[in-house]
This record gives C-alpha cells, structure tokens and sequence, in this order.
C-alpha cells in the first residue's frame, strides 16, 4: 500500500486478538507503510514487520501458559508481573527468535508509544530511535505497566507503558497519513469505568503527581480517544476493528482456549473485512 498506517492498541493477553489480525495480513503479505504501536500492540507489532509468520501464535497464545511468562511469584521476586527477562530476552533470543534485522531491513516506520514517568505524556520511539537503543528496550518499556512493572531507563529519563497516556494513539496516525486503520482490543461500545484502585495509584505516584494525574484520569483519555475514534470512523478517516464481546478475556488471561479463541477471532474477522479495509485505504 501507499502511504498507509496501522495502530495496534495494548492489552496484554488480549493482543492475542490483535496476532490474528496480523496472521493474516503476513499470510496476504499485507504490508503498511507505518506501524504504530502501543505495550502488547507494539510486541505483536514487531513480529509483524520482521514478517515472521506464525510467530505472534507461539508468543502470545501458547506461551502465556508456561509458569516462566506471568504471576505473582514473578512480582514477588523480580518486580513485574510479567517476567520480562523470559519475554523479552530469552523467548526472543533463545525459544523463539526474533528476526531483528528483518524487522530493521523492512522499509515500513515503526513507532512505539511510551509514557515518561516524570510527565506523565506520552513519547514516541521510532525507528530510528528503537535501532539506537534496542528493540528489546523499547518493548519493555511499552510494556511496564505501572504497579505491577518496574519503569525502563532510556537516555537517563524513566518511561512506562505507553497505555498510561496514549493507549490508542489515532490522533497521532492522524498527524502522518490521511487515513488509518485501527485495531482495538475491546468490544465496540466498551467505555473504561473510573480507577478501582484510585488509593493505591496516590499512594504509590504519591511524589510523582504528574505521572499519578495520568494514572487518575486514564479512563476520561481512553473514553475521549474512543469517542475520536468513532467520529474518525464516520468521516472515513478510520477503519476500527473490534472484537466481538464474545470473546473477551483479561489482560492477564491464563486460559489458553480462550487466547486461541481470539486469535481465530481476530484472523476470520479480518478475512471478512478484508476487501472493504483495502477499498478503504484506496
């Protein structure tokens, strides 16, 4: 395609969705010219544009149950719910390698979206910067969510999840290209509801207000960013696709037929819209 942009929202588990989705694409040998990424987005995202088919599946479907990718015992003991020297050194590195400089050969943009901790705004890695620093770090840090992740260093500055500040960033696929399409990891209708654990939030971001303020009002972003979203959509100016309610599962999903569940879903829903999404980009 000619100047066209994907965005991938976050999630956690449920970019299983989203690595059905880009099955397909690899499959069709689909390519965008700029991917935009946000936490898992961004993860499922790399291994689309290092072209690796196959690869988001045994990532992000079947390797969430192996004891070594997620729990509390890895909270306990390394800082992060999400075990990130098993994620991101030794499954990419080792288990199921990822093709780096494929990724970097590619022509297509790359963007990761990060959130500094000092600001509580969002920050944009792009490819050159990720090649600068390191795919790896620039995936950490997209996917450190707070509380339950340590921030990342990069350039003396501490980042977390992009999600915190951008999790679907539209508005800046907006500022690139004239159109884009959007997958999105909740249901159409879905609105975020206010932070439960608005306390704990206070109490641990208590000398960091700006970061604590994004924190607190992360679902009015989200809702607004939805709403956008829909507006875009109307205009033609976004193609959004959704999962169906039907199959939604958790962030820290530990059943792996509900992950596979979704990656079907997310690779027959896009078959089907297929052709009205390339009629969309022309």
């Amino acid at each position: 395609m000619t100047n066209s942009c994907i965005v991938l929202e976050g999630g956690g588990m449920r970019s299983a969705f989203t690595s059905g989705v880009l099955e397909y694409f690899l499959e069709k040998g689909f390519h965008f010219d700029r991917i935009i990424g946000v936490s898992a987005g961004a993860c499922a995202g790399a291994s689309y544009i290092s072209g690796q088919k196959g690869r988001n599946w045994k990532v992000n479907v079947e390797f969430p149950s192996d004891k070594r990718f997620m729990g509390f015992y890895h909270l306990i003991t390394k800082g992060s719910y999400f075990n990130v020297p098993f994620i991101f050194r030794e499954i990419p590195e080792k288990l199921v390698p990822f093709d780096e400089q494929a990724a970097f050969d590619n022509p297509a943009e790359f963007d990761v979206v990060i959130t500094e901790f000092a600001t509580g705004k969002s920050v944009v890695l792009t490819k050159k910067d990720i090649a600068r620093i390191g795919m790896s770090t620039a995936l950490i840090a997209t996917s450190s969510i707070p509380v339950i992740s340590q921030p990342v260093s990069i350039d003396g500055r501490l980042f977390y999840d992009g999600g915190v500040a951008d999790s679907i960033p539209a508005k800046y696929a907006l500022t690139k290209h004239a159109k884009a399409v959007v997958v999105l990891t909740r249901p159409r209708g879905y609105r975020k509801g206010k932070t439960k654990n608005s306390s704990l939030i206070k109490f641990a971001f208590r000398k960091h207000p700006e970061f604590m303020r994004a924190m607190l009002s992360r679902n009015e972003e989200y809702n607004n960013t939805l709403d956008f979203c829909d507006q875009m959509e109307k205009q033609g100016k976004l193609f959004l696709i959704a999962p169906s309610a039907d199959y939604a599962i958790g962030r820290t999903e530990s059943s792996l037929k509900k992950r596979a569940d979704l990656y079907d879903h997310g690779y027959k829903l896009i078959q089907e819209k297929f052709d009205e999404m390339k009629a969309f980009l022309k």
